[in-house]
């Protein structure tokens, strides 16, 4: 009896192997034959056929942009050239503080001239020197005027100033460089788009749709691009540029590569 149920389990157990080994084929057929990448199909090729996502006509950045006008009277905007010095706390001027004892005042009197305005030597002041001194003192303190003082981290210039401290460089930041506008006063850019107005030569086809950055077409370039006048050839920065006359509106273009790098409306 136990010899008999013994060879019933031997024989179950060879059966169990035998089925084991005949569906291993065949598992191994359909797992190879199952696709790694659901998004891929062999057959022809392609790639996420599903896939329907479209790309976006337009960046989000370029809403951010500044107009040609902000970009323009930011890069005219007066810069210090000092290095900042930081987050410096005041300290009272070494000339509002009084040493010595009661005889202070009496001295200070004498060396400015004694209560009478006259000078330790018993003259008289200049007349004619006092205005001298207050006209280079006004002078000074107008053309300090011009430049303001440094700020930002220490170190820092006006150039370099980070954006988060100076919305000058902000604005220029977010300019894209062929959009960056010409180093133009108001008074150059009315002397230029003047002189290019009483020129006789006359509008192209298509200009009045040019831009900043724009490239000419070769009709525009051939028939419509000229040298600037020689009236404002001294204007530093459009030497070598030439222009396109537009109705109202002049552009200034590079021409070796036939490009709008500057843009005067009336």
């Amino acid at each position: 009896m136990k010899n008999s149920h013994h060879l019933m389990l031997a024989a179950t157990l060879a059966a169990v192997l035998s089925l084991s080994c005949l569906n291993s084929p065949i598992g191994a057929e359909e797992s190879a034959t199952v696709r790694t990448d659901p998004g891929f199909n062999p057959g022809t090729g392609q790639t996420n056929p599903e896939s329907h996502e479209q790309a976006l006509s337009q960046s989000s950045e370029v809403s951010n942009i500044p107009t040609p006008e902000e970009s323009r009277r930011a890069l005219m905007t007066p810069i210090s050239k000092q290095p900042s010095l930081g987050d410096v706390p005041s300290a009272p001027r070494p000339e509002t503080q009084t040493f010595g004892g009661p005889n202070t005042r009496q001295e200070s009197q004498n060396a400015a001239g004694g209560p009478q305005g006259r000078t330790t030597a018993g003259s008289a002041p200049d007349s004619n020197a006092s205005k001298t001194d207050a006209q280079g003192t006004s002078a000074t303190i107008s053309t300090a005027a011009v430049e303001p003082p440094p700020s930002g981290p220490i170190g820092s210039v006006g150039e370099t100033n980070p954006a988060k401290f100076s919305k000058r460089n902000d604005i220029l930041d977010r300019t894209p460089i062929m959009a960056l506008p010409l180093p133009l006063s108001e008074q150059q850019r009315k002397q230029i788009y003047d002189a290019v107005m009483a020129d006789n030569s006359q509008p192209v086809a298509g200009v009045d749709a040019l831009k900043l950055a724009s490239e000419l077409s070769p009709n525009q370039a051939l028939n419509g691009m000229h040298p600037l006048p020689e009236s404002v050839g001294g204007i530093n920065g459009v030497t070598r540029l030439y222009y396109v006359k537009a109705k109202g509106k002049v552009f200034l273009v590079e021409p070796a590569t036939r490009t709008v790098v500057g843009e005067i409306a009336s």
